[in-house]
């Protein structure tokens, strides 16, 4: 946001619908256990520890630069038991890991480590690459997911079953904490909160062995991210059946620019929505996917990025980076009311000033404005400048910031 082009106005803002009543207008409420400010809450998943292409390790160093750039706080990234035990039954080596956490250091990011899955191997070996992997780097990651979508491994090993995983996270949670008394563990990242896997290990009581609660949802193709407050709340009514209260991550959210899907203006649209509603609803820290496009294929696992495979940025880099701006950590926790078809989201940032963000999530509607002091901003951190009294709300965020605190009026 570059604030030396920013040009004063004074609006009162009011929206007039053609259509609608009071039953139109709703107020979303936190749903989960989370703290009234922000803090830390921006993530981003890369490939930092793999090395060769469609990896991100061989460039560490400028991925974390621009992971930098954005403003987030945190990586999110896999401990490979391959990489750190190349050899099976040979000691373990974290050359790979040792220079990956110089660069992520070097740039004052944190990181959330990937435990990787048992696979084949038996389980007292998995302990101790979990022992030796948390010891090792216990000066430097405190947060520990124990295996990436575990009610996905079925597919790939088809005895894999909820009791595994149970056993599993049991066994490891203790030995995490035993080997770093700061830590804190999450639970696996459920892809499919419907499935009997999740339902199942609710069922065991699994949470008494986790931190933090932790979820996966893209907003690919026509999901549109304010789809988030319905599925948020069928979380909140699981979770609140099996009376758990825990802190709620989410780990793995994005949107693909492969054709078919989304292109690159869609996906940056849809970024700063996807942070706002899930802070809104309680989440406390969100990990979009993921950095660096692979661009190996025309698959769509190879266009999430929000830079290319040259590292130019996608116009989402520059949405991600004006969110963290406007909404920084310690900023108030946002509070998001819809009027019709336009989104209302209300926060204060840590210096004292106020933003409203509007948008809809499809179509448009006309603001018209009079009456209010401060600046506005698009999703690329623009300065908007007006010509007349209307201003277009759309499903790319507009940013009002002012000094003082004022209410904007909406007439139905």
């Amino acid at each position: 946001m570059n604030k030396n082009l920013a040009i004063r106005f004074s609006f009162l803002i009011c929206i007039a619908f053609c259509t609608g009543c009071e039953a139109d207008n709703k107020e979303f409420t936190v749903m989960f256990e989370s703290s009234a400010r922000l803090f830390e809450p921006y993530g981003l998943c890369t490939h930092i520890n793999r090395k060769g292409e469609g990896w991100e390790f061989d460039g560490k160093e400028k991925e974390m630069k621009m992971v930098s750039e954005t403003g987030a706080n945190f990586i999110r990234t896999d401990f490979d038991w391959g990489y750190c035990q190349p050899l099976k039954d040979n000691p373990f080596t974290f050359n790979y890991h040792d220079e990956m956490m110089g660069c992520v250091e070097s740039q004052h990011l944190k990181t959330l480590g990937i435990l990787s899955p048992i696979g084949s191997e038996k389980y007292d070996k998995w302990f101790e690459y979990v022992d030796t992997t948390v010891g090792h780097f216990k000066q430097q990651v405190i947060y520990w997911e124990v295996i990436n979508e575990a009610d996905r491994w079925h597919l790939r090993y088809p005895n894999f079953c909820p009791k595994d995983y149970v056993r599993i996270i049991c066994d490891a949670y203790p030995l995490i904490k035993k080997k770093n008394k700061y830590a804190k563990v999450l639970l696996t990242s459920i892809s499919d909160i419907s499935g009997k896997f999740f339902e199942d290990i609710l069922d065991s009581g699994v949470t008494r062995f986790c931190d933090i609660m932790n979820f996966h949802f893209y907003v690919n193709s026509n999901t549109e991210p304010e789809y988030l407050f319905k599925y948020f709340n069928e979380i909140k009514s699981i979770l609140d059946k099996h009376d758990i209260r825990k802190p709620v991550w989410f780990t793995e959210t994005g949107c693909t620019t492969a054709k078919g899907y989304a292109d690159e203006e869609t996906q940056a649209k849809r970024l700063p929505r996807v942070f706002l509603i899930s802070f809104a609803c309680g989440i406390e820290k969100v990990f979009w996917y993921k950095t660096r496009a692979a661009e190996r294929s025309d698959h769509f696992e190879d266009h999430f990025g929000i830079w290319h495979k040259d590292y130019s940025p996608k116009p989402a880099f520059y949405a991600y980076k004006t969110l963290v701006d406007m909404c920084p950590s310690k900023s108030t926790r946002p509070r998001i009311r819809r009027q019709g078809d336009v989104y209302i989201a209300t926060w204060k940032q840590p210096k004292g000033t106020y933003v409203t963000a509007l948008w809809t999530s499809k179509g448009k509607e006309v603001v018209q404005i009079n009456q209010f002091e401060g600046y506005i901003y698009d999703i690329h951190g623009r300065v908007l400048t007006q010509s007349s009294n209307d201003l277009y709300v759309t499903p790319s965020i507009i940013y009002f910031v002012s000094k003082k605190k004022q209410e904007l009026s909406f007439k139905v």
